[in-house]
């Protein structure tokens, strides 16, 4: 009787044991759910915060954006043989014509410019030919007039001025025009069909098509100075890199994209490039044989390139870390706000550098003196920490995040012009994520690769305090009449030097 009774007790606390377990199981479990509810409520309606002390959200944002797709160019074909038939048919008295110019309402300011024919004194003036574009400045539409004198010499020759080169040939839209569209679309996230509607107030009716036939020539007519823009960045020997989603029409459905960054600390410009995947091949294809510092999130694609380009030296980010701290807090308050503090300390040596404008030489001593003491001591801490922390829960995830990374993470200390972190790359895809209210996706993957040209020259424009419509205009303007030999002088940066100057 007492074996059996011996029995029952050692089952009894087996069964105990065991729903402990489970106990402690699902304790863990509803954690993390919490955790997760917690997340999506602050991304619903609450404030974003990644700072130790709330602050504004300032992490990177996903961004999608809708353009009309690009016209196909029809293959060419060899024809056969063609016949003539004519028919009539009834004028469809809704069309406006194809002539944008003719279909203006009165009162349009017109500017007149004249090019001289260059003729000798003893030319007779025979007549003038006049062309006309469409401009457009912050007030009211106008209408710019090019005059050219036509003279006939005694020799019989014809003398005319030639009319200036023009980003698109023969087009009705003048630069001002056209680099108001553009800057209104991609920087100040107005769609094409909103800025139409706004014209026709005005009475200027601009078909879809012929606005976004516009908009598509340009991007193609600024590829070599956005080629030039990543071919200056990868000369740096020290890059930071990015990506972020892009939903893109493709048949009838989207698919996700992915815009790619790279940017120049140093140069202030950065380099957008659409592909349709997010493999290694797209990267390591950006960065060719780039050979230096290379920046960027946990992303394992960077490791393996960093792994098979042994000219690359990888360093991490350390405001990624930190965001998953900040991420943490509603799991374990007392780690993660012992481990921000420690961070804040960090960033705050680095707000010194700034404010004070040390030099590579100063900001490097600087860090040795103060960051690398306060980074020894937050890596006791986190060892610490993990021995503890509940398995798969957000601050677990958090502590085995940076651990894993901590020798890239903490490299930057050990130099002067390398940053803490990757904001600068991420600044420069923050502002497009404006564009999430006005575009659901773009119309193709021509179309993505052309939004980022665009958004290659207006990124940079920000980060070197450009006018983003003065900076295209000129372009617009200057770029037609230069060969393409010197496209050195048309980035964002040759602009700031040439207006300091």
């Amino acid at each position: 009787m007492v074996f059996c009774h011996y029995i029952h007790a050692m089952n009894y606390e087996a069964l105990i044991a065991e729903k402990d377990a489970k106990i402690a199981k699902l304790d863990t479990k509803v954690q993390e759910l919490e955790w997760r509810l917690d997340q999506v409520l602050r991304m619903m309606y609450g404030k974003k915060s990644e700072a130790f002390k709330p602050a504004p959200y300032t992490g990177p944002n996903l961004f999608s954006h809708m353009e009309e797709p690009q016209e196909q160019l029809a293959p060419q074909v060899e024809q056969a043989p063609t016949e003539t038939i004519t028919y009539q048919r009834k004028k469809n008295e809704n069309h406006n014509g194809r002539r944008l110019l003719d279909h203006l309402p009165a009162g349009i300011k017109k500017i007149q410019e004249e090019i001289p024919a260059c003729q000798s004194e003893q030319a007779k003036y025979i007549g003038e030919l006049i062309s006309e574009s469409l401009g457009f400045n912050p007030d009211a539409f106008f209408i710019r007039q090019i005059i050219r004198k036509k003279y006939v010499e005694p020799t019989g020759e014809i003398k005319i001025g030639n009319l200036p080169e023009q980003a698109i040939d023969k087009c009705e839209a003048d630069s001002s025009l056209l680099a108001h569209i553009i800057t209104s679309k991609y920087v100040d996230h107005l769609p094409e069909y909103r800025q139409q509607k706004i014209f026709a107030r005005q009475g200027v009716n601009i078909p879809p098509s012929t606005m976004n036939s516009w908009v598509q020539s340009i991007g193609r007519y600024i590829t070599p100075i956005v080629e030039e823009i990543k071919k200056q960045i990868l000369a740096q020997g020290y890059v930071q890199m990015d990506e972020s989603t892009i939903q893109v029409m493709q048949k009838d459905k989207t698919h996700k994209g992915y815009m790619w960054v790279i940017n120049s600390p140093s140069l202030g410009m950065s380099y957008f490039e659409y592909h349709p995947g997010r493999d290694q091949s797209k990267p390591k294809g950006m960065l060719g044989d780039f050979a230096g510092a290379l920046q960027s999130d946990g992303y394992n694609v960077y490791e393996i390139i960093d792994g098979l380009n042994k000219q690359i030296v990888h360093y991490c980010c350390m405001a990624h870390a930190r965001r998953k701290f900040t991420e943490a807090i509603n799991n374990d308050k007392q780690k993660a706000d012992t481990i921000l503090l420690e961070m804040q300390k960090l960033y705050q040596i680095e707000a010194y550098c700034r404010d004070n404008q040390l030099d590579h030489h100063h900001r490097k001593k600087k860090r040795i003196e103060q960051a690398i003491p306060i980074l020894e001591n937050l890596k006791i801490i986190l060892d610490t920490y993990a021995l503890t922390a509940i398995p798969k829960s957000p601050i677990c995830k958090a502590l085995e995040y940076i651990i894993v990374r901590w020798h890239k993470l903490i490299a930057y200390a050990y130099t002067g012009d390398i940053e803490i972190d990757n904001n600068l790359v991420e600044n420069a895809i923050r502002p497009l994520a404006l564009g999430r209210k006005n575009y659901l996706f773009a119309g193709s993957d021509d179309a993505a690769m052309n939004l980022a040209k665009f958004y290659s020259l207006f990124s940079s424009c920000k980060a070197l305090n450009i006018n983003p419509y003065d900076y295209l205009k000129w372009v617009l303007d200057e770029f037609p009449k230069s060969s393409i030999n010197h496209v050195t002088s048309f980035t964002p940066l040759a602009y700031l030097q040439l207006n300091k100057m």
